[in-house]
């Protein structure tokens, strides 16, 4: 079996899925194997698939059930020892597979979390959003595992938990998948919260590469999935329950430090979609999400003042957890 699967999936995304193969094809380490999950794909981006003769390989179909879906059916079908994503529009550098496995030998994690790189329409790669927060990660973790007795591991694992929840930036242990029953929510979107969130919970050996190990690519002229101002943003306020009430069933729930860091970080997302929604709907958005925060445990919204600080959450993050502490 190969160390590694790595898990793309595809619906009209046509040549830009040629570059996305291609980068994995040209990494320097061979052990792993390419799923690419035809999610009722148009017939542009099939023969791309089927132009693409590589023994590693494996496409698989099914009828169009949405992104979350088609990655279950690739986590359902990776045979690796460790799982990891790359959406059909993104791209890995050469030297990605071959980091992760000198991490994977040297360190034997759970999880890897990876920084990124970001592509704008010009120019060249910028640091990917959560640059800063690696930074911090390694000031406070110089060794790069975090492990149940590395010191201060509830606000390293905090400060994990507050990392851009982003598919490309996780390699898990296949074990801990299937063991977890870590899946990415059926039917909705924004669903990388939900999966980030049980990933860094379950883990008990985290380990930070803080060399880029994806290129994330913001295109202008494509319009991404969660990029709209429509309906789609209120999916969510149904991601956001779903993660707080799983890691309300956690043991990580009963630390106020880990407990914030999971709340700021799906209010965050909350905060950002209720900005792009059109402006009709922003008053049922903003309904909708304080009657949800009513129903998960009101604990979330008790944590010490200085939390705030600790995480380093934005300023409107700040302030829209303030105005649902107020409101509920």
């Amino acid at each position: 079996m190969p160390l590694l699967s790595c898990i793309t999936t595809t619906f009209e995304d046509g040549a830009l899925l040629r570059t996305s193969i291609r980068s994995l094809q040209a990494q320097g380490f061979d052990d792993f194997e390419m799923i690419v999950v035809d999610d009722g794909a148009d017939s542009a981006t099939r023969a791309v698939i089927e132009e693409i003769h590589d023994p590693r390989l494996r496409g698989i179909r099914q009828a169009n059930a949405g992104l979350s879906s088609a990655r279950n059916t690739g986590l359902a079908q990776a045979r690796g020892d460790y799982v990891c994503f790359l959406d059909a529009d993104d791209s890995r550098p050469p030297w990605a597979f071959e980091t992760i496995a000198g991490i994977i030998a040297r360190d034997d994690p759970d999880l890897i979390l990876c920084r990124g790189a970001l592509g704008e329409l010009r120019g060249a790669p910028q640091p990917f959003y959560d640059t800063p927060r690696f930074e911090e990660i390694a000031a406070h973790c110089p060794e790069g595992v975090l492990g149940p007795d590395t010191p201060d591991a509830a606000f390293l694992r905090a400060l994990a938990l507050m990392l851009e929840p982003q598919s490309a930036n996780k390699v898990v242990r296949r074990t801990l998948v299937t063991g977890a029953g870590l899946r990415f929510p059926d039917t909705h979107f924004f669903e990388d919260i939900f999966f980030h969130a049980g990933a860094v919970t379950t883990a008990g050996r985290i380990a930070f590469a803080q060399t880029p190990c994806f290129a994330y690519f913001r295109r202008y002229g494509r319009p991404q999935i969660t990029a709209g101002s429509g309906a789609r943003r209120f999916d969510i306020v149904a991601v956001t329950r779903m993660t707080l009430e799983t890691f309300a069933r956690t043991p990580a729930f009963a630390d106020p430090l880990q407990r914030a860091a999971v709340f700021c970080a799906c209010m965050k997302l909350l905060t950002w979609c209720g900005e792009m929604i059109g402006h009709a709907d922003r008053p049922h958005f903003h309904q909708l999400t304080r009657a949800m925060v009513r129903l998960v445990d009101p604990l979330y919204l008790q944590f010490p003042d200085t939390a705030f600080e600790t995480l380093s959450v934005p300023d409107p993050v700040r302030i829209r957890v303030r105005e649902l502490a107020h409101a509920c």
